[in-house]
């Protein structure tokens, strides 16, 4: 299946583990792998269809202050 390629970006922001249990689990093994972007820039890493890794952007008028 293609992929559709996106140019690298950076943002500051806050990240989290989630559902840490899936890593003892998965390691190693075939498993579905999805990401998703947001328009706000938040950033969701799943494995098997569960959360594993999200990232949240601090918005502008945050950082200035």
């Amino acid at each position: 299946m293609p992929v559709k390629e996106y140019p690298e970006t950076h943002q500051t922001g806050y990240w989290s583990v989630e559902n840490e249990q899936i890593i003892n689990h998965r390691f190693g093994k075939l498993v579905d792998f999805g990401i998703q972007i947001a328009k706000n820039g938040r950033v969701w890493i799943c494995i098997d269809g569960v959360a594993f890794l999200r990232f949240s952007p601090i918005r502008k008028d945050y950082e200035e202050t």
